[in-house]
C-alpha cells in the first residue's frame, strides 16, 4: 500500500522534478536538466558550467555576461532551435504536471477515501498539498499574460521544486501513511469494541484494498505517459540543438539538457 500511493504521489512530482534540475527517467530516455535556467519576458537565461550567464533574446540576440556575441546566419538558426525548443517545452511540462496531480488526486479520493472513509482528514490534507503544489506552478509560469516564465531558482527556493525533490516525496509518504494507519487503528478500534469487526476481517480489508490500488492507478497511467514521452522528445530536440550551440565561439560551457539512451 505504502509503495503505491509513494508511485502515485511521484507521478505528481514528475514534471516538476524534471524541470527543477532533476532528473526525469522513462523507459525511452533519461533526461538531465543541470544548473539555472530561466525564461522571463521572452529572454532565455542559462548558466554556463563555468558560472557565466548566457541571454537570448526572443529575435535571437545572444549575450555573454553582457557582451553581445556576432553569429554567422547558421549559428543564428542553432539560436533559434534551442529557444524556440526551450519555450515550446515548458507548456509540456505544465501538461504532465496536470495529469500527475490527476492521478495522486484520483487515487486520494479512489483509494484513501475509501479506505478512510469519506471524512478522512489525512486524505483531504494530501488533496490540498497536491492542488497547492500544481497551483503554485500554473501561477509561476502564467504569471505573465504575453509570455511564459520558467525559473528553475525560483521553483527550488519557493515551491521546493530543487534536486531533493526525491527525498521531499518520500517524507511526504512516510508523514500520509504514518497518519493513514493512525485513523485506519482508530477505526479499527472502535469498530471492534461495537463488535462490528475483528482484526482477520481488517487484514482481509487490507489485502483487498492493495489488489485494488495497483488496478485502479494503473488504468489511470496512460496519459501521463502519452505527454511524457512527448516531453522526453522535445527535450531530446533541446539537447541536440544544445550540441550546436556549443559550437558558437564562447558558448562552448553551455550545458543545460543532457540525454542519454537506457540499454
Amino acid at each position: 500500500m505504502k509503495k503505491t500511493i509513494a508511485t502515485t504521489i511521484g507521478l505528481c512530482a514528475l514534471t516538476a522534478f524534471n524541470a527543477s534540475a532533476a532528473q526525469y527517467h522513462s523507459e525511452q530516455c533519461d533526461i538531465n536538466l543541470n544548473g539555472d535556467l530561466r525564461f522571463a519576458e521572452k529572454t532565455l537565461t542559462v548558466k554556463t558550467t563555468a558560472d557565466e550567464e548566457v541571454k537570448i533574446t526572443d529575435s535571437y540576440m545572444v549575450y555573454l555576461d553582457g557582451k553581445k556575441l556576432s553569429l554567422s546566419a547558421e549559428e543564428t538558426k542553432w539560436i533559434q532551435d534551442y529557444y524556440q525548443g526551450i519555450e515550446q517545452s515548458i507548456p509540456q511540462v505544465m501538461t504532465v504536471a496536470a495529469e500527475g496531480v490527476k492521478i495522486a488526486n484520483y487515487a486520494v479520493s479512489e483509494v484513501l477515501r475509501g479506505f478512510l472513509g469519506e471524512q478522512s482528514k489525512v486524505a483531504s490534507q494530501l488533496e490540498i498539498k497536491l492542488d497547492d503544489l500544481y497551483s503554485k506552478l500554473t501561477k509561476h509560469v502564467y504569471q505573465n499574460p504575453e509570455s511564459l516564465t520558467f525559473d528553475s531558482a525560483k521553483l527550488q527556493t519557493e515551491l521546493g521544486l530543487g534536486p531533493d525533490f526525491d527525498a521531499e516525496v518520500d517524507l511526504i509518504v512516510s508523514d500520509v501513511m504514518e497518519k493513514a494507519m493512525g485513523e485506519f487503528l482508530v477505526q479499527m478500534g472502535r469498530s471492534m469494541l461495537n463488535g462490528e469487526g475483528s482484526m482477520e476481517s481488517f487484514e482481509q480489508r487490507m489485502s483487498k484494498m492493495g489488489d485494488d490500488i495497483e488496478s485502479k492507478v494503473e488504468s489511470q497511467t496512460d496519459g501521463i505517459e502519452k505527454e511524457a514521452k512527448v516531453l522526453c522528445e522535445m527535450l531530446t530536440t533541446i539537447d541536440a540543438s544544445e550540441s550546436n550551440v556549443q559550437k558558437i565561439k564562447g558558448l562552448s560551457k553551455v550545458d543545460i539538457v543532457s540525454k542519454s539512451k537506457n540499454a
